[in-house]
């Protein structure tokens, strides 16, 4: 078996992709995996600090070989959106997931599935907060009404992804935590509307809450949703007010 290949691949790395980062052509990196070449002194140096392991997992493999590189955990890492996986532990250990090398092709494929299944989901939901929910007999202009409404929602959180984005220029491992401040607003608001309780997000959003690593601040969460409820609740009998008096000047009529 081929090391580097097999490795390449476990990494999450195209040929295309692990050539352009090793500057060196697809063509080369093909040679490499057909045992046609092999990779020069310096770059099995570049490979082994990459990936975080000896220069002779990157030659040809025995069984025994393989089953012990098969027991050895790689870890995820990110550069910028891209993410793939190395023998290297992350330095500040923040995002840190691991898993046994000869794992990592059952369980991408497995959240490739899922993540496809989500998406239909997500779409399909889309598709239908775009759509008039109310009486069948609508107009045209409430149809209209209710789509376009639903896409300047929709551009918002759209608006919002792309600040994330923005937050990650100054350094990508600045958009975890942004998207932290982000969650920690909505949860709050969804609870300062009334319809869920703190208990039930925590449920819902169990990783978000996790104390190892990165999660909501239950204090500033706390604090937002007090602010959010008070904020809210004037807001709401204030419009309730605004209805009813329009609802009775018309009756007059």
């Amino acid at each position: 078996m081929n090391g580097f290949r097999f490795i390449r691949e476990k990494s999450n790395f195209s040929r295309n992709a692990l050539a352009d980062r090793m500057g060196v052509t697809r063509q080369t990196v093909t040679y490499w995996e057909q045992g046609i070449r092999k990779p020069n002194k310096k770059h099995l140096e570049w490979l082994a600090n990459f990936y975080g392991i000896e220069e002779k997992w990157f030659g040809e493999l025995s069984d025994d070989d393989l089953k012990i590189l098969k027991e050895k955990k790689m870890y995820r890492h990110y550069d910028g959106d891209k993410e793939y996986f190395s023998f290297i532990p992350e330095a500040d250990g923040w995002s840190e997931i691991s898993v046994l090398c000869g794992e990592l092709e059952d369980m991408i494929d497995e959240r490739y599935a899922n993540t496809i299944k989500k998406k239909k989901d997500f779409m399909h939901y889309i598709e239908k907060f775009l759509q008039y929910d109310g009486e069948n007999k609508a107009c045209l202009f409430d149809k209209i009404t209710v789509a376009e409404r639903g896409m300047r929602d929709i551009k918002s959180f759209i608006t919002l992804m792309d600040t994330v984005q923005w937050v990650g220029t100054e350094g990508s491992y600045l958009k975890v935590p942004f998207r932290y401040e982000i969650k920690t607003a909505l949860y709050a608001m969804m609870i300062a509307s009334g319809q869920y309780s703190i208990d039930d997000i925590k449920s819902m959003y169990a990783m978000d809450f996790e104390e190892d690593g990165l999660h909501i601040d239950d204090e500033y969460m706390n604090e937002l949703i007090e602010v959010m409820r008070r904020h809210w609740t004037e807001n709401k009998n204030g419009e309730i007010s605004r209805i009813e008096g329009i609802r009775k000047k018309l009756k007059k009529k």
